[in-house]
Order: C-alpha cells, then structure tokens, then sequence
C-alpha cells in the first residue's frame, strides 16, 4: 500500500473506530438507566447509520517534504502553499449491534480433577465443553495454562518457570464427538504445593486448584 493508501486507511479506521467507542458508551448509558430508573424500561441502539465527508490533501511547500492528510471536509487549512491537491470523498455504512458470541449459545465448561488410580502422583484433568442450548462440543480447541497470578493470589507463592513448563504435558487439546478431553498431569513438579490452572474454550474460561502431591 503507498503512503498516502495507509494514511487515508488509517485515519478512516480511527473514525469508525471512534464511533463504534461513543455508540457503545451511549448503550451502556440507556442500559445503567433502565437499571436503576423507576420504571425499569431500557432502550437498545440496534443500529447506527453514519456518512462521512473527508478531504484527501496532498500539500507541498517551499523546502519542505510533501505532506498527506485526511480530514473531515469542514476542516480546512488555509495557509498558503504553492501546491495543494485536494480529493473529496464520502464514506457511509451502518454499525449494527451483533450478539454476544456471534449468536450462538454462550459456550460452558465443565471440570474435575480425580486421582489416578494405580499411578501415584498423578492426577487427572477431565473436561466436558458443552453449550447452553445443551450441545455437546466436539472437535473444538481446549487450551490450558497454569494460572501464576491466580496461584499467588489465592495461595501466596508463584510457581516457578520449571514448574509451568513440566506440569502440563499439553497445552492445547481438542474435544471428542461428545465434547469431552482429558489430560493427566504429573504432580512431582509441584513438590506438594497446589496449583491453578486456567482452561479455555471458544471464549469460555474456567479454572481448577490441581491439588499438591497426594503420595
């Protein structure tokens, strides 16, 4: 892209973008009053039209480097300069509100951690994702990762790089036909402590105190 293709791309995206940011904030207005009005009756925005009038200028002036702007059109420069090239445009679109999670049902986690019978030291982290329509997810992609600022929060130490890295065989899983994955992890690394681990799947996080070494 040229110079003047990124800065007319960017200073476009810093519009919508900005636009998108009040339309939000006036929502979650309408949305606080209805919240606490006496009446309770809200209001949604479900969708914005806008048009944009914009000036591309192209600007050059005695000794010095060509410059390129994108302004809304009512914002002009009128100090001289020996060349000036102005380009006009008008962008229009609608913003419309999309619900949470691309529409579908909000995705749940399921997670339990039981004993690995005949294997001292280790435990065993099931995992069901499911949907709220009552779906069972398959083939969908679970990542794990020990939780340090958790584990310190709740239990007062950071577990070490070394820890981390040997705890979890696995980061990344995916679901079977029924939505289930299991992983087992070794407890030796842990040296009795506990741990969280934070597990996630398409948006849906939740986390699970792996207990210390039960031997």
């Amino acid at each position: 892209m040229s110079q003047g293709g990124e800065i007319a791309a960017d200073a476009v995206r810093d519009m919508l973008v900005g636009l998108a940011d009040a339309l939000q904030d006036a929502q979650e207005t309408l949305t606080e009053a209805a919240r606490t009005g006496e009446a309770g009756q809200g209001y949604e925005i479900p969708y914005l039209d806008f048009a944009f009038e914009v000036e591309f200028s192209e600007e050059t002036e005695a000794n010095q480097p060509i410059r390129l702007r994108l302004l809304p059109k009512a914002r002009r420069d009128h100090r001289e300069t020996e060349r000036e090239t102005r380009i006009t445009s008008s962008i229009s679109g609608r913003l419309a509100t999309v619900p949470a999670h691309g529409g579908r049902p909000e995705t749940l986690l399921d997670l339990a951690v039981s004993a690995e019978e005949g294997r001292p030291r280790r435990e065993r982290l099931d995992i069901q994702v499911s949907s709220m329509a009552g779906e069972r997810l398959g083939g969908v992609p679970v990542s794990l990762q020990v939780d340090v600022e958790m584990t310190e929060r709740l239990l007062g130490y950071r577990p070490s790089a070394e820890q981390r890295l040997s705890l979890l065989p696995s980061q990344r899983l995916t679901t079977r036909e029924d939505g289930s994955a299991q992983l087992v992890v070794e407890l030796a690394s842990l040296r009795g402590k506990q741990v969280v681990v934070q597990v996630e799947s398409r948006g849906a996080i939740g986390r699970v105190l792996l207990p210390g070494d039960r031997s």
